[in-house]
Parts: C-alpha cells; sequence; structure tokens
C-alpha cells in the first residue's frame, strides 16, 4: 500500500510538471519562435513567401527596374532617326519670291505680298543612318541581356527562399524535439533528486541524470540557436517580418 501511494505521488508529480511545461510562457520576443507553435501552418505557402519577396528584395527589384530601363533606351534609339526630321509653320508678309520659272516663253517671278509657309525638312547624317541598324541592334541585345539576368536572378532568389524555408521547418521541428527532450529530462532530473533524497537511488544516479540534463539543455540552445538564425535569415531575404505575414 506504501508503494502505491508513492507511485500515485510521482504520478501526480509528472503530471503537474507536464501541465507546467505546457503553460510555459515564451520568453523571446517574437511569438513565432515558441516551439509549441507551427510554423509550417503560420507562414503562407512557399510560393507566396516568394511573391512576396520579388516586391521588397532589393537585389531583385534592381535587375527588374534595370531590364526595364534598357527596354526604354531600345525604344529611344529606335526613334533617333527622327532628329534629321522637322516641321516648320510660319505667316510672313513682304514680297516673298515664290517660284520663278518661265512663263510664255519669258522668265517671270511670282511674288506674294503675305502668306503662310507650311513644310517639312529632312537631314540625314550618312554615318546615322549607315550605323542606325547595329545601334537598335545593340541597344535590343542590351535589352535581351538585361532580361536573361532578371530571369537568373529570379531563379537563383526562388531556390534561396525554398532554401531558408525548407531549412526554417526543419530547424523548428529539431527544436520542438530537443524541447521536449529538455522538459521530459527536467521532470526525470526532479524525480531522481527526490528519489535520492528517500533514499531510493544512489548518488551516482542523480548525478547521472544531471549529466544527461546538462545535455540536453545544451542541445535545446543549439537547436534553438539554428533555428532563430534560419528564422532572421528568411526574414532578411524576404524584405518583411515573418509575423506580418500570417497565412489567411
Amino acid at each position: 500500500m506504501k508503494n502505491l501511494f508513492k507511485l500515485l505521488g510521482l504520478f501526480l508529480f509528472i503530471i503537474l510538471q507536464l501541465n507546467a511545461f505546457a503553460q510555459t510562457p515564451n520568453n523571446t520576443n517574437d511569438s513565432i519562435i515558441d516551439p509549441k507553435m507551427d510554423i509550417e501552418e503560420y507562414l503562407p505557402p512557399l510560393d507566396s513567401l516568394y511573391e512576396i519577396g520579388l516586391r521588397n528584395f532589393p537585389l531583385v527589384r534592381l535587375e527588374i527596374a534595370q531590364a526595364e530601363s534598357y527596354r526604354w533606351n531600345m525604344h529611344y534609339v529606335k526613334r533617333l532617326w527622327t532628329q534629321g526630321l522637322g516641321v516648320f509653320y510660319n505667316y510672313s508678309w513682304g514680297n516673298l519670291p515664290f517660284f520663278s520659272g518661265p512663263l510664255n516663253g519669258v522668265g517671270q517671278q511670282v511674288t506674294l505680298f503675305e502668306g503662310y509657309r507650311v513644310g517639312v525638312d529632312l537631314r540625314l547624317n550618312l554615318f546615322d543612318y549607315l550605323g542606325y541598324k547595329g545601334r537598335v541592334g545593340q541597344a535590343r541585345e542590351a535589352w535581351n541581356v538585361a532580361k536573361i539576368k532578371k530571369d537568373v536572378e529570379a531563379f537563383n532568389y526562388k531556390k534561396d527562399v525554398a532554401d531558408y524555408y525548407t531549412n526554417l521547418v526543419g530547424s523548428q521541428r529539431l527544436f520542438k524535439a530537443r524541447n521536449e527532450d529538455l522538459f521530459v529530462q527536467k521532470i526525470a532530473c526532479d524525480v531522481a533528486e527526490k528519489e535520492y533524497r528517500e533514499g531510493v537511488i544512489k548518488i551516482s544516479e542523480y548525478a547521472r541524470q544531471r549529466n544527461v540534463l546538462s545535455i540536453a539543455i545544451a542541445a535545446q540552445e543549439d537547436a534553438k540557436r539554428l533555428y532563430t538564425n534560419w528564422y532572421e535569415r528568411l526574414q532578411v531575404i524576404l524584405g518583411v517580418k515573418l509575423k506580418n505575414i500570417k497565412r489567411k
């Protein structure tokens, strides 16, 4: 009967410790670091994270802007030939020679006292004319190169987001496991201390439990550091705080 009461007391003690673990508040400033929260369920899908990052990550935005710059430059170069084209319109008065030529076999000049004059003037530089096609082709190829660079940067960025996200999810699972191991070992150590004081176990067994607890604490800290590292790295590459992009 005495042993039965001891077992019941030990069982109650373990239940109270587990309940305390479940209600343990998060000590970090960001609740997403809480090991009891599932980061995979909290964050949007990977494709959505990628789209969010494209709108915010500076390197990708730079490549997009450069591609647009080259596109507009190509349109500009294609219209350079119009530099030699001009249209004029004016109103004049006075003796305005209009044309001259033979009239009834006699050379005559017709003059107007006043009137409007409208015309088109076209001057093409030979070098510009011969080099026009080459300059347009060069501008087009520069635009194509910029588009390829943008696509390559976007592709590499997508790979990085996927890599960071996968490592974040995996490191949180490890953190959860190490956190559970730690609390279970804390309970085991508390039980061992209680049994040692009651003379049930020897000090060597109690010391062994304390050593296992120290190992569990170190493993939990390493897992937390790894998880926090991937958490911060994903925030940086997305350009936004993860707590601000909760899954809808």
